[in-house]
């Protein structure tokens, strides 16, 4: 008997409309010919630069035009297949400044970010509090969770409090970490950390406060499920947004 592997995939930090193009364009090639049963983005899809807590109060509040940034948001994401968005930092912004300033439009139906950014009528799900994703997995942002400077270790501290393997995103790091029980020579529970990486632009005006330099990784993540058994590959993306999978070039 043939046993279904459903096959996930998951993108995070797009942080639109600083996104690596080259990076991005590459990554929709690929998933259209894998064909994923779900395409997780793990958060930060939008920046919203012009409602961060660092611009309140200033002129930047102005950068840019939001509409735009979102009807973008909407068109990248369509091209990536993505089907499930995850609550995140940046896309809190939206909660956070209504509260602050006009906390009476909260209520309001159209102002939910799900309605906001159009998901509903995409059919894709906005899922604000993480996802269980695959038996013994849980996908969340990853800003709740104490940082490391080395890749996959977000995403095992997490792991290891939430007792469950965690795959996230926030870090803008690509990697993968674990930590196994074990006890008299029988090894026993193993919880996996991944961090998927990230699909924005360093070098964009939006990144200029790292003044170019930061410890991140360009790429994604792969999933492969069978009941209960979960294989996770990181996918590390070049420079010029091309990367190998499973013997095939992809540019």
């Amino acid at each position: 008997m043939r046993m279904t592997i459903k096959r996930v995939a998951f993108i995070s930090d797009l942080q639109v409309p600083f996104f690596n193009e080259a990076a991005v364009k590459s990554v929709g090639k690929f998933l259209t010919k894998w064909h994923p049963h779900q395409t997780i983005c793990i958060g930060d899809e939008i920046d919203l630069p012009q409602l961060g807590g660092f611009n309140a109060g200033t002129i930047d509040e102005m950068v840019g035009n939001i509409n735009d940034d979102r009807i973008q948001t909407q068109q990248v994401l369509s091209y990536l297949g993505v089907t499930d968005v995850l609550g995140s930092n940046h896309g809190i912004r939206l909660y956070r400044s209504i509260k602050k300033r006009l906390p009476s439009f909260l209520n309001l139906p159209e102002l939910q970010y799900e309605k906001f950014m159009g998901y509903d009528k995409l059919g894709i799900k906005f899922r604000p509090y993480g996802y269980d994703w695959a038996h013994g997995w849980t996908a969340v942002h990853g800003d709740a969770f104490p940082l490391s400077q080395v890749p996959g270790q977000t995403a095992l501290n997490g792991a290891r409090r939430l007792g469950k393997s965690v795959v996230c995103g926030h870090t803008h790091r690509l990697g993968q970490s674990a930590f196994t029980e074990a006890s008299r020579g029988q090894l026993g529970r193993t919880v996996w950390g991944v961090e998927v990486g990230m699909l924005v632009d360093l070098s964009s005006t939006g990144m200029a406060y790292t003044r170019g330099y930061a410890n991140w990784q360009t790429g994604f993540a792969v999933a492969y499920v069978q009941e209960r058994r979960v294989q996770i590959i990181t996918v590390p993306i070049n420079a010029d947004g091309s990367f190998i999978f499973e013997g095939k070039i992809y540019k």
